[in-house]
């Protein structure tokens, strides 16, 4: 199982890029658009593989960027434009949970997640799906913090800088805590297939 991130390979290009963005939008709030297009899928997904709920992972995600549309004449590039729209969603999260007081267990249907089709045979299509299970099953063995750790690294495709910068930690702490976690996780489903 591959787990690379490609944003990690460009992330100063990425963050030129945001840099960009960003600017272009502080002088001309209809270039906002260029930042929502390019922020709004890591951003829902953040929030639905936390809730498991399409309503909810959706009015949050609208939150964020109104949010982040209004404040962003304020914003000055003291970091990553990411972190900054993370730490924005993360405290929704922390919001949302504060007002409906309720803990959370993420309740996604596994037959919701999809597993993306291609040319391969049925035989492994059922085996991906039983280890994507496993996976998952291992997710939400985790705790809050460990599954923010791997929502923001894998969902939102944060590089650690970032990680560290919406969760208010070391870029390195960010990289060895998520590396713990998949070598744990590594660990777990070695001993599941013994």
């Amino acid at each position: 199982m591959d787990l690379t991130i490609k944003g990690e390979r460009n992330q100063h290009e990425r963050m030129a890029e945001d840099a960009e963005l960003v600017g272009a939008a502080q002088r001309n709030p209809l270039e906002f658009e260029a930042l929502y297009r390019k922020w709004l899928t890591p951003v829902y997904r953040y929030f639905y593989f936390r809730l498991g709920n399409v309503k909810d992972a959706e009015d949050l995600t609208a939150q964020v960027f109104l949010k982040a549309y209004q404040d962003l004449p304020r914003y000055r590039n003291r970091g990553a434009f990411s972190a900054w729209l993370f730490t924005i969603a993360h405290a929704r999260l922390v919001d949302y949970y504060r007002k409906n007081s309720r803990k959370a267990a993420l309740e996604v249907p596994i037959e919701e997640l999809e597993i993306p089709v291609s040319a391969m045979d049925l035989p492994e299509r059922a085996a991906q799906k039983g280890e994507f299970e496993q996976v998952f099953s291992l997710l939400m063995g985790l705790t809050e913090k460990e599954q923010t750790l791997i929502r923001l690294r894998f969902m939102a495709e944060l590089s650690y800088r970032e990680i560290g910068q919406v969760l208010h930690c070391k870029e390195d702490t960010a990289r060895k805590s998520v590396a713990r976690l998949l070598e744990r996780m590594k660990k777990q489903m070695e001993n599941d297939h013994d």
